[in-house]
């Protein structure tokens, strides 16, 4: 019987939950491209239910049901809870696309910058899914190519970081 109510608990839910709330970011400069890269992973589950609860629709990212606004409700959600000063001036990345992974629970959100010289300092403002999960951890590297120059972590209460490039003042 125990066996059996699980079992409709995943299926009505769609799945088991996660336990824990952290996502993951790669910030890359590419010089040869003076360019900045952004690759964010977050669950979807979770980024859905932040972003309804700030009033967006279901959006079924990365799904064929997609809602067709999903790009302005996501830009819109990632301008408010993620930015970059780059050399002490805020950084305008641009929303490239995202793709739900095989899985189905993760996504990762690709934005970019262009025309940008390298990074002396970097400033960092995460907190994403910060407002919805007290207990979310947002990861953030930082890389000159493949050189990293340096890791953050944020949460609640710490939604944002510094990194200083060595030798520089």
């Amino acid at each position: 019987m125990t066996l059996l109510l699980f079992l409709i608990t995943l299926i009505g839910t769609g799945g088991p939950a996660h336990d824990y709330h952290v996502s993951k970011t790669n910030v890359r400069y590419v010089a040869e491209r003076q360019q900045v890269q952004v690759e964010m992973h977050v669950f979807v589950d979770d980024l859905e239910l932040a972003m309804q609860d700030a009033g967006a629709p279901l959006l079924e990212l990365g799904t064929e049901e997609e809602n067709p606004e999903s790009e302005r409700y996501l830009t819109a959600y990632l301008d408010k809870h993620f930015g970059i000063d780059w050399n002490g001036a805020p950084l305008p990345v641009n929303l490239v696309g995202w793709e739900l992974e095989d899985d189905l629970h993760g996504l990762w959100i690709y934005l970019a910058a262009e025309g940008v010289e390298p990074a002396r300092e970097v400033r960092m403002q995460n907190s994403v899914l910060t407002e919805y999960y007290a207990d979310q951890k947002n990861i953030v590297k930082v890389y000159a190519g493949e050189e990293r120059l340096g890791t953050l972590l944020m949460g609640r209460g710490r939604e944002g970081g510094e990194l200083r490039m060595e030798g520089q003042e």
